[in-house]
């Protein structure tokens, strides 16, 4: 059995990470296993998927913080590799952080953005086992693939079409990267959800409804016409271990 560890910045990408591997994959040949970090503790979260037959397994961990998705990978690389059995580690973080703000407050500047990418690349370089770590990157947020995934919004509330949201709030998503237009694009997720007397806060329940919406045409969205080139990346990684895509 393949065994993956996935390490996420927070809450919003483990909630995601695990619809997503649920809906790409089938699920009577997976199992999940989802947890998160504090204090060098791990505690488990909603919602474990046991599967005793399962051909592939995820380990799902919310390391609670941009930074710590590195250092967590780093502390634990070599016990979950060489103990544990994993053929694999990935961690998916976001491009917003604090160090992005104070180098470029406000724009999106792919040479900072390619600066971070490359500086923890090299962290990940100096590992023992670099060659079985990958690190991806949410620009500017994880919301962004939402935006990506625009025929999301109106199956959470049919008022959200893609024209409506046109015509409230001035943005096409059809067309629009949201990796390249939006700065912080939980921001413009909450703009929708108002447009139908709603709210996005990054709260457990909000993520769940937009996540648990997903399905693979909506992962087919995100990633026309080289949209979210950021996801697409992402997902083929993980289409990349299995042979049992939906």
């Amino acid at each position: 059995m393949k065994r993956i560890a996935i390490f996420a910045e927070g809450q919003t990408e483990l909630i995601f990470i695990r619809h997503f591997l649920l809906k790409l994959l089938d699920p009577s040949k997976l199992s999940l296993e989802c947890y998160e970090l504090v204090s060098h503790q791990l505690f488990t979260v909603p919602y474990q998927y046991p599967n005793p037959s399962a051909e592939i397994h995820f380990l799902i961990l919310n390391v609670h913080g941009d930074e710590g998705v590195l250092s967590s990978i780093k502390e634990r690389e070599k016990k979950m590799i060489e103990e544990s059995g994993y053929d694999r580690i990935i961690g998916l973080r976001d491009m917003y952080c604090y160090e992005y703000v104070k180098r470029s407050p406000g724009v999106i500047n792919n040479e900072i953005s390619n600066l971070i990418i490359h500086r923890q690349n090299q962290t990940v370089g100096d590992m023992k086992h670099s060659d079985r770590i990958k690190l991806f990157f949410a620009i500017m947020e994880i919301e962004a693939w939402f935006l990506g995934m625009y025929n999301l919004f109106k199956k959470i509330n049919s008022v959200l079409t893609v024209q409506h949201i046109e015509q409230k709030l001035g943005i096409d998503l059809t067309t629009t990267d949201p990796q390249k237009q939006f700065y912080r694009p939980t921001d413009q997720v909450n703009d929708i959800f108002l447009l139908c007397e709603g709210e996005y806060k990054k709260k457990q329940g909000e993520i769940e409804s937009i996540c648990s919406n997903m399905d693979c045409s909506d992962f087919d969205t995100a990633r026309e016409n080289n949209r979210c080139s950021c996801f697409d990346d992402f997902f083929q990684e993980i289409i990349g271990y299995s042979s049992f895509c939906l």
